[in-house]
């Protein structure tokens, strides 16, 4: 964040955990969609989003994915156009970190932008972030399905760039992105 600059974060409404698609028929029907509507997602669609990634499911801080050893390593970083927010979880709000578009950076065509981002003190193993990631990825692949929305899992990001441009030092990672949006018409 630029010094001096104000942060504008964004408070979330509460996700609505009920309802949605039978999980066997958001099976059958998950797929890939790489073609996205300029429209942004709606806040209450972005919150459930958010929820349904990597969101607190428990009063111990238990999470919708799971990840080895329960060492909760992985944060997201949400890119939109207003600027890109780091998901706070417990208090289900998006707190600015940067007011640069970064979509474009991350190669991305769609309104949102989710990075998974990898904390290398917590999980050492690039294996195990990897595969942690890929549970989000999924739960967010099972949401969009559930509700409509278009989304790609990539790991062709520009990392480095990312890392930088958010100052994430050398402890944190970039391990994919997950492109999400409105289908487009």
């Amino acid at each position: 964040m630029t010094p001096g600059a104000v942060a504008q974060d964004i408070a979330l409404p509460a996700p609505v955990k009920s309802g949605g698609m039978p999980l066997n028929e958001a099976l059958a029907k998950r797929e890939t969609k790489r073609a996205f509507s300029d429209r942004e997602l709606e806040p209450q669609a972005l919150s459930n989003l958010l929820w349904a990634a990597n969101g607190v499911t428990r009063p111990d801080g238990k999470r919708t994915a799971p990840t080895a050893r329960n060492l909760q390593e992985l944060e997201l970083i949400v890119l939109l156009r207003s600027g890109a927010y780091a998901y706070d979880a417990a208090a289900h709000t998006l707190v600015q970190v940067s007011k640069e578009n970064l979509i474009p950076v991350a190669g991305g065509k769609a309104p949102v932008e989710i990075l998974i981002i990898g904390d290398k003190n917590k999980q050492p193993s690039a294996e195990y972030r990897s595969v942690d990631s890929g549970f989000i990825g999924q739960n967010i692949y099972l949401f969009c399905t559930s509700a409509g929305l278009s989304s790609v899992f990539r790991g062709s990001v520009d990392r480095s760039a990312l890392e930088k441009k958010l100052s994430l030092g050398e402890d944190k990672v970039v391990t994919y992105s997950h492109s999400v949006g409105y289908p487009a018409e």
